[in-house]
């Protein structure tokens, strides 16, 4: 099933890079559609960046000591709040080295 899953988002992500790009598509798209566009990244690095943060070992997840579960809370209110990706990555990243050494 994880294999199905990532065929079909490598093959859909080469749909939507090709198609534009071949001539197929109209020259001038509908908001609706464009709209769409938007969503594809969310949908295809989320579970790639929550299967990073989890850490399972013996079939179980330990938060208590899960530094990048926290390094990543850190992260993402860093860019609600400033809205720059630099400070966000330097934040996640330097929270994270913080945590893991000390």
């Amino acid at each position: 099933m994880t294999w199905l899953a990532i065929i079909l988002c490598g093959f859909f992500t080469f749909l939507i890079r090709f198609i534009p790009l071949s001539g197929i598509m109209p020259k001038k798209l509908s908001p609706n559609f464009k709209d769409l566009f938007k969503y594809i990244p969310l949908v295809v690095l989320t579970p790639i960046i929550f299967n990073g943060l989890s850490v399972i070992e013996n079939n179980s997840i330990f938060i208590s000591e899960n530094f990048k579960l926290y390094s990543a809370m850190i992260a993402v209110f860093a860019a609600i709040v400033f809205n720059n990706v630099l400070i966000t990555i330097s934040l996640g990243m330097l929270s994270f080295l913080l945590m893991s050494n000390f």
